[in-house]
């Protein structure tokens, strides 16, 4: 779930015990350990705890142990899987197998208690049942006995793997990849501490083959509907986390006769890409009908999502449009909402919540609003929020940080939806791990509740670091105190063996460069965002040799390492140092990988079944493309008239790149924008095909059907099947030129589509930049577009009477006017926005009707654009 709309090693036939039998050895047969920090550690006398000092307990001594494995009278499924993983974990390191008993007696020998019960008692171990919570846990040296008394539905497990990690040395560090030291003695030092999860809920979408509940229980991730006697522990299922609305009320059910339940958009209710008219009483009703339903038909789940769609489109009527500015928030009639849907389903189910997005156009909180005790807030960490810097430091982290705190002030239950990868690009290098840690240490101290930490789930996996990331989110979600560089390095070592000090100078220097250049990543971060000049990546090149050649005896550990520098290889595909326009010529500069590079690349996807690049239109097949149009410098087709000069680039999908006014010298449009989203296919002036956030028509390449000295004609065939032909006209003698646009359905079927004209302009400083126009009720518009650029990624859509009437003019610092005109008939609406405000273009859309087309059938869009000095 994002606005704009990596991958897992191979599986291995079994677990890896390292260390068991011939394996590979700890540095040491003796285990020595200290005391772990606690997490969530309460004064003892808080918890109602025996506060006597304790002492160290010999589990193992010379390969030998008499302790047993004691379970509680009753133990739940959990406990009883508890004591499994003890034994079993314990065996693979020592080589003794504990014998596993119930009893309600203390035995004669020494014992290893799970859980809470007359044993623990016994030996002087009873914590207060509140201090736990629902999965904490609490242990305790009495020599000669080890207590680990947890929770029964999730506490005594939890325990129990935090034992083995911290006193055996076990790690679960992939499916399949689980270390068990080979050890002969021991000693657990002198234990009285109690631990409870930073987060009540933690979760993440990483998609690991093999990753089965047992691995995932390891990690302590307990997203799921298992309830108190589940094996795993208790789970916390959400009926959905987004985009529900329609769950309820549709528009395929509702709008043929109920239009107004739906989104009015200047003036009219529309079905296509709606969200609902909330301030309707009819739609709280029927609502709250079927949420009660869905609560009695999913006893398992705890919460029940109801939030908007994946867009914009939220209503504007009257109603809705006064509540929205009085709460000051686009989702002002949301959050209402959910309030009222929570007041009246708490009457039946007092327990469930009511989930709701902050997220686009509701991430704002409502002035004097507090949520509904039993409704939940999922605030998104959305773009341009900053991912290589810390949200309380980063200043484009401020909103966020603001909205944040503000969040956690008006609801009792906030969580956080926060991605960890590059959606635009699963295998870029994303270095964020430092920013990840600070994130979850601020979260935790404001009080959010549960964090989903998103990553790369589609099928097949795949991505960067794809299984380093997930098991770092995970322990930092346990314990955001914990040491991050420890982690890190625990697991570079764990998993890449003698590999692991080149790769962890990869990624710290990647790391110190972001951090030491001030260099901003996000979730859609394209290669070219300023971390990866030539020779960081070369120095990359020069480690990731290093750490091939440390491990070049080891088939594994070596297929390990070049899976973890395919990013390296994926960033080298893309212009990462812009461009230059040298005459007809568009010359990337940098250096750029090679045909064999791809090729191998693309091996290395095909061999490990990884199947996505990026979230959207991430098919492997379109690296061969883009790879295509990066191999080599550009064609530029030039049309000049002594006036303008448009420079036409049709490899970037027949983009017009640049509009020069011949007179000042001044370019009016946006190009060679590196931190664009898109770069390279980014600035200038194109066309594209689908909703506001889909990309069919702006990527791919056109192929030149005509050209005169003033006219240019490309046509291209966009991914999603049409035929996009565009023709460029300047006039004879006026810094002016035409733009015909003619969208053809070559599928067998009808087709409904979306066809609007995209200009980025940079006309000078941006909060300075000014638009001017007359809408369509005769109103004068004459206004700067701070307005514009203070509401974000929506920016403002002209509607109806609101909108231009037939032209508009927009001016700034250049000095220069760009007046777009076009044929009232052909527009439904216009959109403007400069998001985010730091690349200083204001970006422009011009929409034609949304329209049926049958096979064969063509719209057109039309257009004049003009370039004169301004006063």
């Amino acid at each position: 779930m994002r606005l704009l709309t990596g991958f897992v090693l191979p599986v291995l036939a079994s677990f890896i015990f390292v260390g068991c039998g011939g394996g590979e050895k700890a540095a040491k047969d003796v285990v020595e350990l200290v005391a772990p920090e606690a997490v969530g550690e309460v004064a003892l006398a808080d918890a109602g705890l025996d506060i006597a000092a304790p002492e160290p307990v010999v589990l193992l001594a010379e390969g030998k142990s008499t302790h047993t494995i004691v379970l509680q009278p009753g133990a739940s499924p959990s406990e009883q899987w508890a004591a499994e993983e003890l034994r079993s974990h314990f065996e693979a390191c020592t080589g003794v197998s504990l014998t596993v008993v119930e009893s309600a007696e203390v035995l004669e020998g020494p014992m290893i208690v799970l859980g809470l019960g007359p044993v623990a008692e016994l030996v002087g171990v009873s914590p207060d049942p509140d201090s736990l919570g629902e999965q904490g846990f609490y242990t305790k040296t009495v020599p000669p006995h080890v207590v680990i008394a947890g929770t029964a539905e999730a506490g005594t497990l939890y325990g129990v793997h935090r034992f083995l990690e911290e006193h055996l040395g076990v790690r679960w560090y992939a499916p399949g990849v689980t270390k068990t030291p080979a050890v002969s003695d021991v000693t657990v030092p002198p234990l009285d501490e109690l631990k409870t999860p930073a987060f009540q809920w933690r979760d993440t979408s990483y998609r690991r083959p093999g990753a089965e509940e047992d691995f995932l229980s390891r990690q302590a991730e307990n997203a799921g509907d298992g309830g108190a006697d589940h094996q795993y522990g208790i789970q916390h299922d959400h009926d959905g986390r987004a985009h529900s609305y329609f769950w309820y009320v549709s528009p395929d059910e509702f709008f043929d006769e109920h239009p107004e339940y739906f989104s009015e958009i200047g003036g009219v209710r529309i079905r296509e890409d709606t969200q609902l008219c909330l301030t309707n009483p009819d739609v709280l009703e029927i609502v709250t009908e079927r949420m009660l339903q869905r609560m009695a038909d999913k006893p398992h789940s705890r919460q029940h999502n109801f939030s908007q769609k994946d867009r914009y489109n939220y209503c504007q009527c009257e109603s809705c449009s006064a509540m929205n500015a009085e709460l000051e928030t686009f989702g002002g009639t949301q959050f209402w909402f959910v309030n009222e849907l929570a007041k009246r389903t708490v009457e039946v189910y007092p327990d469930k919540l009511i989930g709701t997005l902050a997220y686009m156009y509701t991430e704002e909180p409502p002035k004097d609003m507090v949520m509904h005790p039993n409704a939940a807030i999922w605030l998104c960490h959305m773009f341009p929020s900053c991912d290589s810097h810390p949200i309380e430091s980063c200043p484009l982290n401020a909103d966020y940080k603001r909205r944040a705190e503000a969040w956690s002030g008006i609801t009792d239950h906030l969580y956080i939806w926060h991605y960890i990868v590059d959606f635009m690009h699963y295998y870029n290098p994303f270095p964020n791990f430092r920013a990840m840690a600070a994130d979850m240490r601020f979260y935790r101290d404001i009080g959010v509740k549960g964090i989903y930490l998103q990553g790369m789930g589609h099928a097949g996996g795949g991505g960067e670091f794809s299984l380093l990331r997930p098991y770092y989110g995970m322990k930092l979600l346990w314990d955001p105190d914990i040491d991050p560089e420890a982690v890190r390095r625990d697991f570079l070592e764990g998993f890449y063996g003698a590999a692991a000090d080149p790769i962890e100078q990869y990624m710290e220097m990647l790391l110190d460069k972001v951090t030491d250049d001030n260099v901003h990543m996000h979730l859609y971060t394209n290669p070219a965002q300023g971390y990866l000049p030539d020779e960081v990546v070369n120095a990359g090149e020069t480690l990731f040799d290093e750490a091939e050649a440390a491990v070049a005896g080891d088939e594994v550990l070596l297929d390990r390492v070049q899976v973890a520098r395919m990013p390296l290889v994926y960033a080298r595909l893309f212009p990462r140092s812009g461009y230059e326009i040298l005459g007809q010529t568009l010359a990337w500069q940098g250096e750029l990988a090679g045909p064999g590079e791809v090729s191998w690349f693309l091996d290395m996807l095909d061999s490990h079944g990884f199947q996505t690049i990026r979230e959207v239109a991430g098919q492997p097949e379109t690296l061969a493309l883009l790879y295509s149009i990066f191999a080599g410098d550009l064609p530029v087709k030039v049309l000049d008239n002594g006036e303008l000069k448009l420079e036409v680039v049709p490899s970037l999908a027949g983009r017009t790149l640049r509009i020069i006014h011949k007179k000042s010298g001044e370019c009016v449009t946006a190009y060679n924008v590196m931190q664009n989203l898109f770069f390279p296919f980014a600035g200038g002036l194109e066309d594209r095909v689908g909703g506001p956030f889909e990309f069919y028509g702006w990527v791919e390449p056109s192929a030149v059907l005509a050209q005169s000295e003033l006219s240019i004609t490309t046509v291209s065939t966009t991914i999603n099947g049409y035929q996009l032909q565009r023709t460029v006209t300047l006039h004879e003698s006026e810094p002016k030129f035409d733009v015909e646009t003619v969208l053809t359905n070559l599928h067998d079927d009808p087709a409904t589509v979306n066809l609007r004209n995209h200009l980025e302009l940079n006309l000078g400083e941006l909060t300075e930049t000014r638009v001017k126009f007359v809408s369509l009720a005769g109103e004068e518009v004459d206004k700067d577009i701070s307005a514009i650029i203070a509401n974000m990624r929506e920016g403002e859509h002209f509607y109806a009477e609101d909108a231009p009437d037939g032209s508009w003019t927009f001016s700034g610092t250049k000095g220069l006017q760009v007046t777009q005109s076009f044929d009232n008939a052909e527009v439904d609406h216009t959109w403007a926005y400069a998001y985010p405000d730091y690349l200083g273009e204001v970006e422009l859309e011009v929409w034609a009707p949304r329209t049926e087309l049958q096979p064969g059938e063509s719209i057109s869009l039309h257009q004049t654009l003009s370039v004169v000095s301004g006063d």
